[in-house]
């Protein structure tokens, strides 16, 4: 397979994990559907949440993938228990940071570079992915540990502090992009 091939089909990236910033011309945006699922624990249980209300766009030049943005709204995260969803939501200050977001700066065969930007804080991550060509689609997918506490997330707590949460969450995802 090319080299340029491969950077077509390694897209993404979480953690979306997210897009504010890039510079795209907006005629060449094309959409990519998402699906995203945060993993974490806390003394008692695992527990997780899903979104699959991210906002997803890419650009390419030549048949090659060059920039990938995300934008997940915070209340798109759902576990299906609402005092959960709530703790989460104020944990990630939704308030004043009602998005995460995502801008690559660089994409390479397995990998994505790029700024995830968490409850206002911004930090470079490398995101490993793997790609498939099903049809006119591309599918890419990977898993991304981040610590919530290098983004300024105080993890959840429940029941007057006798519930908590660890600080390290996996973030899957899975992105189709028509061509």
């Amino acid at each position: 397979m090319k080299t340029k091939s491969l950077n077509y089909y390694a897209v993404f990236a979480l953690l979306a994990f997210l897009f504010v910033g890039a510079s795209v011309n907006s005629q060449n945006l094309k959409p990519i559907k998402t699906e995203i699922l945060v993993e974490g624990t806390s003394n008692i249980h695992d527990w997780e949440m899903t979104s699959e209300k991210a906002v997803g766009t890419f650009q390419s030049n030549d048949g090659a993938i060059s920039k990938i943005s995300l934008e997940i709204p915070v209340k798109s995260l759902e576990s299906g228990k609402g005092g959960m969803d709530k703790n989460a939501y104020k944990a990630l200050n939704e308030d004043d940071y009602p998005t995460i977001k995502f801008s690559s700066t660089e994409i390479s065969s397995n990998k994505i570079t790029g700024n995830l930007i968490i409850n206002g804080k911004s930090k470079t991550v490398s995101i490993p992915v793997s790609t498939k060509k099903s049809g006119d689609s591309i599918e890419i997918s990977g898993k991304y540990k981040l610590n919530m506490a290098h983004y300024g997330v105080e993890p959840p707590t429940a029941l007057m502090g006798t519930i908590r949460t660890g600080e390290e969450v996996t973030i899957n995802f899975n992105f189709k992009i028509n061509q």
